[in-house]
């Protein structure tokens, strides 16, 4: 049985991560519009998400995704699989930091100076093994339940939700391959990273207890 302060700190955890994933990608393109950014032309800074490293808003997607880092090393799990993939999370957050991916006229980058080719292998890498952890997490461990606990009516439909917004996480990572190979306009990168991260922001904000309606209710 988890204690309540246990239980109020791990609410607390869910529903910062929760919040940070929903605005990261809005407030890197907000913090991005203040500066110029006019020498960013191939590819421009607001493609996606990790090309915002290049623009002002670079801070922004540094923060918020070592934030998110942190507190995926720092969660407070329910057991060892909860536990190798927050993990697991947070490393690859700190991997898409360490290594941006790559932009014209940049030979080498990131914190370690290597060649923009070899860094946007490993941050690609990194960013599909976050999501993937993310797909885990909310597809299967968020549907479990406490041994010989009651499932309740707001319990199946929590359960559901997890399910589609893993499901949600999945097709957008298959949709941002076919359109990376079908070469489409360079801004679906940034179309698919909001999804899934406000698919993964949506489910932890329901585990969090952060919208009453999808609570269970209390029986008098």
């Amino acid at each position: 049985m988890i204690s309540k302060e246990r239980k109020n700190l791990m609410i607390f955890q869910k529903k910062v991560l929760g919040l940070l994933g929903f605005f990261l990608a809005p407030s890197a393109i907000l913090f991005g519009l203040w500066g110029d950014n006019s020498a960013i032309v191939d590819p421009k800074w607001w493609y996606s998400i990790s090309m915002t490293y290049y623009a002002t808003s670079n801070i922004c997607m540094i923060g918020v995704l070592f934030t998110m880092s942190i507190l995926f090393f720092s969660y407070v799990c329910y057991d060892k699989s909860d536990r190798w993939l927050t993990l697991a999370a947070g490393l690859c957050a700190m991997g898409i930091i360490a290594f941006p991916c790559g932009h014209s006229g940049i030979e080498t980058t990131g914190i370690l100076g290597i060649k923009c080719c070899y860094s946007f292998v490993i941050h690609c890498i990194c960013a599909s093994l976050m999501f993937i952890s993310f797909a885990i997490l909310v597809g299967y461990n968020f549907r479990l339940s406490e041994k010989g606990g009651v499932v309740t009516r707001e319990k199946m439909i929590r359960n559901k939700i997890y399910s589609i917004c893993s499901c949600v996480i999945i097709v957008f990572m298959v949709n941002q391959l076919i359109t990376s190979i079908l070469h489409c306009p360079g801004y679906w990168t940034l179309i698919n990273e909001a999804v899934m991260l406000w698919a993964f922001s949506f489910s932890w904000l329901v585990k969090a207890e952060f919208f009453p309606c999808f609570n269970d209710k209390e029986v008098a």
